[in-house]
C-alpha cells in the first residue's frame, strides 16, 4: 500500500532533512519513505488529483510516499507525520491513491474527495466556509460537512448524512458550493490551525 504526502512552499533543504529523520523511525516499522520532485505536469495533476490541488489551495511543488504492507500501521504512521506537518505551519496534504481521496485534518478515519475553502470579505464581513465530501475510511459511509463563520471566531459546523448514497452526497456539495461562488465567496488557503479545529458531531 501507498500513501502520498503532497506539499507546496517547502524548500527541498527543508523536506530533505525531514524525510531523514522521519525515514529513521519508518524502518523500525516496516515502512519505507521516498521523497521526490513532482513530474506530471499541473494538467495531469488536476485531471488525477484534483482533490489535493483544492486542499492545497495550490499546485503542490512535492512528493513523498509512504510504502507499507500493513495498511493499519501505514495510515497511522502517515497521518501522524501529516499532522505533525500542518502543526510545523506546511501547506501539506495526505492522499490515498487507492480511494483517490486525502484525509481529513480532524479525524483519521475519514477521507474526502472533495474539498473546498471558501473566503467572503466585503465591508465589515469577513467569513470563511470550508466544506468536505467525506467518506469513512473502511465502510461505504458519505456526508457533507460544512464549517462556516466569521474568520478568527469560533465555527459552526453542520454536517449530512448519505448512508450507501455517494450520487445525492455529490449533489448535496455541489449544490452548498455553488451557492457559496454565487455569493461572491472566493477559494483561498485555510491556515493550519483553521484546518484542526475541525470536529465531527459523530
Amino acid at each position: 500500500m501507498k500513501l502520498d504526502l503532497y506539499t507546496t512552499g517547502v524548500s527541498r533543504t527543508r523536506l530533505s532533512g525531514w524525510v531523514a529523520d522521519v525515514s529513521e523511525v519508518a524502518q523500525a516499522e516496516g515502512i519505507k519513505v521516498i521523497s521526490s520532485p513532482i513530474p506530471e505536469t499541473p494538467a495531469t495533476l488536476q485531471e488525477k488529483f484534483s482533490v489535493v490541488l483544492d486542499e492545497l489551495c495550490s499546485i503542490p511543488d512535492q512528493r513523498t510516499e509512504f510504502h507499507g504492507t500493513d495498511e493499519a500501521s501505514l495510515c497511522t504512521f502517515a497521518y501522524k507525520r501529516y499532522r505533525a506537518r500542518l502543526d510545523a505551519g506546511w501547506n501539506v496534504s495526505l492522499y490515498s491513491p487507492s480511494k483517490e481521496a486525502i484525509f481529513l485534518h480532524f479525524d483519521e478515519r475519514l477521507l474526502a474527495t472533495r474539498a473546498a475553502h471558501l473566503y467572503y470579505q466585503e465591508g465589515n464581513s469577513d467569513k470563511v466556509y470550508h466544506l468536505y465530501l467525506a467518506q469513512a475510511l473502511t465502510v461505504d459511509f458519505y456526508s457533507v460537512i460544512s464549517r462556516y463563520g466569521r474568520r478568527g471566531r469560533n465555527l459552526q459546523q453542520t454536517e449530512k448524512v448519505f448512508d450507501y448514497q455517494l450520487h445525492e452526497a455529490e449533489r448535496e456539495w455541489n449544490r452548498l458550493h455553488h451557492a457559496k461562488i454565487q455569493k461572491g465567496y472566493q477559494i483561498g488557503h485555510p491556515t493550519p490551525s483553521e484546518q484542526l479545529e475541525l470536529e465531527l458531531p459523530f
